[in-house]
């Protein structure tokens, strides 16, 4: 939640800076999430002008040229925002100012010179509305630099969900009055009441009380619609909404600074003049204000009329009933929703509302008339509306405010914190609780003053005595517990293996220049889905594959068999739907399901970690030049049974793109490509000691056919052989991929599953001693064709060579002139060493010939002339 300092200092004398209110409010449990500076970053350059001229730019559809009067001359500016017009006072940036990382100069723009720029909200970090210019109040003066006028600090809180009174800025001022012992100071709604009754005008009835405690209902007539005066608006903006109409913007105004939601109806348009509050029939359906026609369950609560819905209670309005710029008469809604029903009906239409966020958090009832008189005072003094006598109030069951028995002794006994009965009611009362003394208690301890504090109904979140404790503890400053050192024995330590392995790897990656990122666990089917070129059911089983476990070579799909790593997905350079196959539908990829999910983007478990980070390449690559080296160690999660708790597999994701490196050296500013992301790969094995590994060519529906990799390790049979196994993919990702996610550059991705990694590093290592003879080079060219791959030639040499060849290194891949077609050079340096004596060159030379003999046999290779 965003609250602008300026409009927090309406209700309460601050004095500290805003880092140190935010320290303040921090401590005392209110976590201030960050600080914005309105305006710090606008110097002189931007400064307030006027629209005196308007004209279209031919050929254009939407360019408009204007003269700007900025009070000491007159300059013309492009722009191709839709709502200007003469006379309009806007922000104006000269040459020479900074829109974020933007420096505005002059240019030519279609035979027209621009010598500056026009200014939305979003460009000035007001708020993130892009539509329009910011139109500046009538009475602004000219030429006057913008942050004189305009700036502000925004302090951004992150609400908890047990503290919906913090929801609002009076709530967040009546904790800054408390902890600083300044008065609260109160908005009071005044207005004079005329007409006929409200009672006489509208009728209410509540079908289901339980999950709506109370409806109150206002009338208000002769409002006019138009925007609203730029005090409010600006607030607005700042607190992340964007202006509307004078009437809509007062209903969010209240609720930003009270926070109680508020719904105003067309009184004329809410058909019998009857509000109905009542359940959803099943498949019943409504068109809320975003424009959506939505299909209703039975659970989901609803505001009618006898004719059909008018709003989601808690969540949205509908269209039929919608302010308008005809509107002169005003039906205002304040009713207090029970909030899981608010909070289940959101989630399952997928649409989170500033008044859905706090009716979910749970509010008071009692604030209901507050929230509709205050609206109401300002309808009648902004928009001249005639506030009918009286509220339409049903209210059957009031809350009564709760007591509770305290004793200050509580407060030492959970924390260590001797306090007196003196601070406990300071602190209490300071926070609104009404606190009185109760007769000293008889007991083993002597006489002990108890307490009955009164909790207000706007604290649903004070249960119990430890909830007590917890209010006085904020209020004295958790820097006041005392440093006591732990009794009693330490417990013994737990040695985690997995954690120590996970270490490992983060230093290993972090070390070559890898940054970590974390995503959530919770995802979307399509959201993984858009991962794959070509969806269909056989390329969608590459989300589920892993490792075989017990010694078998290939790939398990989760909850079925094996399979071979061929079948993982064609490859399709298109994307589209192959010949034969029919469309895949996202809500058939097996996965854990969440019962009940935050959105519908979080509706289920992942079941690769390469989304999260293909997601996060997306946002970032639209911020930064530089290139994105990432990583992260989490988890997968595979269906098993029905009923049954989906596997954990342990994996390692990375992914590149970008430079290599910010550098002005070319070699290092170069993009990132496949070898990078290899040479990270085996960097990771070679630091785990992990010898025998090799990369083999494979498909995979990720990535761009003929660019990925199936990374293998050995793992050492009986016999003495080394038998593979696979640990992942790595890759180019596939262009349609790379289009999906609009990537402006060539990205590469890895995963890799660790319990498969970790089963390859040995155990033990073992060490021989430096031999203290002479080494022999030698190299080897040899032709072989074109599609015989180098790692097998190199298998075959190891194998030849024996002991005393130590090294085999390929450097260079020759095809041209002198090599016949469809052939290709390869050529390697083979390095021999023995542990007991000095190779002599017949040695070297018959393990040479032995090794060409090999290789002759085995791919009908020659010596390259």
């Amino acid at each position: 939640m965003r609250v602008p300092l300026s409009w927090l200092k309406d209700y309460v004398e601050i004095t500290q800076s805003p880092e140190e209110l935010a320290h303040t409010l921090t401590m005392a449990g209110l976590e201030v999430e960050a600080l914005e500076y309105i305006g710090a970053d606008w110097g002189d350059r931007i400064i307030t002008a006027q629209i005196t001229h308007l004209e279209k730019v031919a050929g254009s559809d939407h360019l408009s040229y204007t003269r700007i009067n900025t009070g000491s001359e007159e300059i013309g500016v492009i722009c191709g925002a839709p709502n200007i017009k003469e006379g309009d006072k806007v922000p104006l940036a000269l040459p020479g100012a900074r829109i974020g990382d933007l420096t505005i100069g002059v240019a030519r723009k279609m035979g027209y010179v621009s010598e500056g720029m026009l200014c939305s909200p979003r460009e000035l970090g007001l708020g993130s509305d892009h539509s329009g210019i910011y139109i500046l109040d009538p009475a602004t003066p000219l030429g006057v630099k913008l942050a004189d006028l305009f700036s502000d600090v925004v302090l951004e809180f992150a609400i908890k969900a047990h503290r919906g009174d913090l929801s609002s800025v009076i709530g967040i001022a009546r904790e800054v009055a408390a902890l600083t012992r300044k008065p609260l100071r109160l908005p009071e709604p005044r207005f004079s009441e005329q007409g006929k009754p409200a009672a006489e005008l509208v009728r209410v009835t509540v079908e289901d009380t339980e999950l709506c405690p109370r409806y109150s209902a206002r009338v208000i007539s002769g409002v006019k619609i138009g925007p609203s005066p730029d005090w409010m608006a600006r607030r607005l903006l700042m607190a992340g909404m964007r202006p509307i109409n004078l009437v809509v913007d007062i209903t969010n105004y209240v609720m930003l600074e009270v926070g109680q939601p508020l719904h105003a109806f067309d009184y004329d348009l809410v058909r019998q003049q009857h509000i109905i509050v009542r359940r959803a029939r099943d498949g019943e359906e409504i068109t809320t204000l975003d424009g959506v026609q939505r299909r209703l369950r039975g659970d989901m609560l609803l505001i009618s009329d006898p004719e059909g819905p008018t709003a989601i209670a808690g969540v949205m309005g509908s269209a039929i009933s919608e302010v308008n710029e005809t509107t002169t008469r005003i039906l205002l809604e304040s009713a207090n929703f029970k909030p899981a029903n608010v909070r289940r009906t959101a989630v399952t239409l997928g649409l989170r509302t500033e008044s859905s966020a706090r009716f979910e958090k749970g509010l008071d009832p009692e604030l209901t008339t507050f929230g509709a008189n205050r609206a109401a005072q300002l309808m009648a003094e902004l928009a001249g509306g005639q506030v009918h006598p009286g509220i339409v109030d049903v209210y059957p069951r009031p809350v009564e405010a709760r007591s509770i028995l305290f004793s200050p002794a509580e407060v030492e006994w959970l924390t260590g914190l001797k306090v007196t009965s003196r601070q406990v009611h300071d602190a209490l009362s300071a926070l609104e609780f009404k606190v009185e003394e109760v007769s000293a208690a008889a007991d083993a301890a002597g006489g002990e003053q108890l307490l009955r504090v009164t909790v207000p109904t706007f604290r649903g979140d004070i249960e119990e005595g430890a909830d007590l404790v917890e209010e006085v503890l904020r209020m004295i400053g958790y820097d006041q517990l005392p440093a006591t050192v732990p009794e009693g024995p330490l417990p013994e330590p737990q040695s985690d293996h997995w954690f120590e392995r996970e270490y490992e790897i983060r230093e290993i990656l972090i070390g070559l220049g890898l940054h970590e990122i974390l995503t959530y666990a919770m995802t979307s089917r399509q959201r993984m889905l858009n991962l794959l070129a070509e969806v269909n059911a056989s390329t969608a089983r590459a989300l589920l594959l892993k490792p075989a476990d017990d010694g078998r070579s290939g790939w398990i799909v989760a909850g079925a068999g094996t399979t071979e790593v061929a079948a993982v997905g064609p490859g399709s350079d298109d994307g589209a739907t192959s010949a034969g196959q029919e469309p895949f539908e996202a809500r058939s990829l097996p996965a854990v399901t969440i019962t009940n999910p935050l959105s519908n983007e979080l509706e289920c478990m992942r079941l690769t970690l390469l989304s999260g980070l293909m997601e996060t390449l997306q946002e970032n690559s639209k911020r930064t030049r530089a290139g994105l080296r990432l990583f992260e160690i989490g988890r997968r999660y595979l269906p098993r049974g029905a009923g049954e708790l989906p596997e954990e597999r342990r994996s390692l994701a990375i992914a590149l793109c970008g430079p290599a490196a910010i550098s002005w050296v070319p070699e290092l500013a170069r993009p990132a490509d496949f070898y990078d992301l290899k040479g990270i790969v085996e960097t990771l094995l070679e630091r785990l000691h992990i010898q025998h590994y090799r990369f083999t060519a494979a498909q995979h529906p990720t990535f761009h056919p003929g660019r990925c990799a199936l990374v293998e390790v050995g793992r050492p049979e009986t016999n003495g052989e080394q038998h593979f196994m696979p640990l992942g993919f790595l890759g180019e990702v596939h262009p349609v991929v790379q289009q999906r996610y609009d990537l402006p550059q060539r990205a590469y991705l890895c995963e890799l599953d660790l319990a498969a990694l970790y089963a390859a590093v040995p155990e033990r290592l073992s060490y021989a001693p430096i031999s203290r003879h002479q080494e022999l080079t030698r190299d080897l060219a040899v032709v072989v064709d074109q599609q015989v791959p180098a790692r097998k030639v190199q298998e075959v040499i190891q194998r030849q060579g024996g002991e005393l060849l130590r090294t085999v290194a390929l450097f260079d891949v020759y095809t041209g002139s002198s090599i016949p077609a469809g052939k290709k050079s390869l050529t390697y340096t083979l390095l021999y060493q023995a542990q007991d004596r000095t190779l002599t060159d017949a040695e070297a030379n018959a393990l040479q010939e032995r090794i060409v003999e090999a290789l002759r046999e085995e791919f009908g290779a020659t010596l390259r002339s």
